[in-house]
């Protein structure tokens, strides 16, 4: 999601299908493999995540002082962006706490959501060479509202539904997490809010320690989901285009599950031409079948029938 920058027309936030959320941290993974993905703002004035990101790489390759825990990427991070973040925004940042502290009128009720749009999450994850290949993650989260944040550890076997959580919480929980406040302020439940939430968890869609590639089909299938859900729902479509996955694991580096092209034309939300699918699928299958009889390969014709 992106701003218009003060003194230009537009007064709303526009929404790109294209925006990279998932960056490879560094090139080095005969040291560390680290990732991370992004939601909420797109870009810091006319700073994008991907230089920043480029950044922080080049701060834990250096000699003198690397980074040998994901713990001291994460504070790293941390200090990095908080600093391009708070002085490129210093006067909208300033500006949301003064709304909160004083009682607004009708105009600026309306201004104060638009500004905490500025408000940015990160999830950085992977696992350092020095540090025993360690595999972890943290959540750092930017509230205009707040000041700087410390980098919070996720726990490892509980799948974290950040930026956009509310579809898959109600597939999964049954609700989203402003149900339960709603109904303790309605006056209509009379028992404590522990007491409701034991009783919700009773209908949760829990999840267990899962295979990597199943782990995998879970993200795909989260991320769907959510893009389809927005998309049929009386809600700002803020999430969509092409579905983007890495994997890190412990014994290997980086790698990209799905990733977009910059000559790849999604048909719609999440999906690639199946016209792009089943030309790449029969190159790897002809490519196979050549390989198991060991001949040299041939070019394969533009069509999708039988290669000439």
């Amino acid at each position: 999601m992106f701003f218009d920058q003060p003194g230009t027309t537009g007064k709303l936030p526009h929404y790109f299908k294209y925006a990279q959320k998932l960056f490879e941290v560094s090139e080095k993974p005969e040291t560390e493999s680290l990732a991370i993905v992004t939601w909420g703002l797109g870009g810091v004035g006319t700073v994008s995540h991907r230089s920043l990101v480029a950044r922080l790489s080049d701060s834990i390759k250096i000699k003198a002082k690397p980074a040998t825990t994901l713990q001291e990427v994460a504070n790293r991070w941390t200090d990095l962006f908080w600093n391009e973040w708070s002085n490129t925004l210093a006067v909208q940042l300033a500006r949301v706490k003064q709304l909160i502290a004083k009682s607004r009128t009708p105009d600026e009720e309306q201004e104060l959501p638009l500004l905490m749009g500025l408000g940015v999450g990160f999830c950085v994850g992977g696992c350092c060479q020095a540090d025993n290949r360690n595999v972890g993650a943290f959540e750092i989260l930017f509230d205009p509202r707040l000041a700087k944040p410390s980098p919070k550890p996720l726990p490892i076997g509980l799948p974290a539904f950040l930026g956009v959580p509310n579809i898959m919480k109600r597939l999964l929980l049954g609700a989203d997490e402003r149900l339960v406040p709603d109904l303790m302020k309605s006056g209509k439940w009379t028992g404590t809010e522990a007491d409701l939430n034991t009783i919700l968890q009773n209908y949760y869609l829990k999840q267990s320690l899962m295979p990597i590639r199943d782990g995998i089909d879970f993200v795909h299938a989260g991320i769907y989901s959510t893009i389809k859900g927005l998309k049929f729902s009386n809600l700002s479509q803020v999430c969509g285009g092409p579905i983007e996955i890495a994997v890190i694991t412990s014994d290997r580096p980086f790698r990209w599950v799905r990733h977009k092209r910059f000559d790849e034309k999604p048909v719609g939300n999440g999906a690639i031409s199946s016209a792009t699918i089943a030309h790449g699928s029969i190159c790897r299958n002809l490519r196979a079948f050549q390989a198991a009889r060991m001949v040299p390969p041939t070019r394969p014709t533009a069509s999708f029938g039988r290669p000439a």
